[in-house]
């Protein structure tokens, strides 16, 4: 026959648990060192991601104003051999735009470049687009 007790008759046992409980020191600090590079490492985690989105939308911003260029150049109808540039007003001030029209080997078809430049976090970024164009053909018999 077995008998269990606990905590019955022994005066140091209860002390003993209760010391065995307790955080030292030593253990504390080092869940606060713990605790504070995981803080940190989030910290950065999200800064960074903020950066990457802000690069982001920046991004595609450029590139709709880079299409909104292109289709300027579409339906203005005559494609000119030329190179233009300019910058966007209102809430687009930051970017700025330049073009450019080439003509290539095969008559009648012409090689149409737009980048759109801005500054973001002091260093100068673009976004180009290039696309081929062909003249129609009573645009062709015509002199550029």
């Amino acid at each position: 026959m077995t008998v269990w007790c606990t905590g019955v008759g022994n005066g140091n046992a209860g002390k003993r648990g209760a010391e065995r409980r307790a955080f030292s020191l030593l253990e504390t600090l080092v869940a606060v060192a713990i605790f504070t590079i995981a803080i940190a490492a989030i910290i950065e985690g999200i800064a960074a991601s903020t950066r990457i989105q802000i690069s982001t939308e920046s991004e595609s911003r450029a590139a709709m104003l880079a299409q909104n260029v292109m289709e300027e150049i579409e339906y203005a109808g005559s494609l000119r051999l030329e190179s233009d540039n300019g910058e966007f007003g209102g809430e687009d001030s930051r970017y700025s735009w330049a073009t450019e029209v080439l003509q290539t080997d095969q008559e009648g078809l012409y090689e149409v470049r737009v980048v759109v430049g801005w500054t973001e976090s002091g260093a100068d970024r673009d976004f180009r687009l290039v696309t081929y164009l062909r003249k129609s053909d009573e645009e062709t018999t015509s002199p550029l």
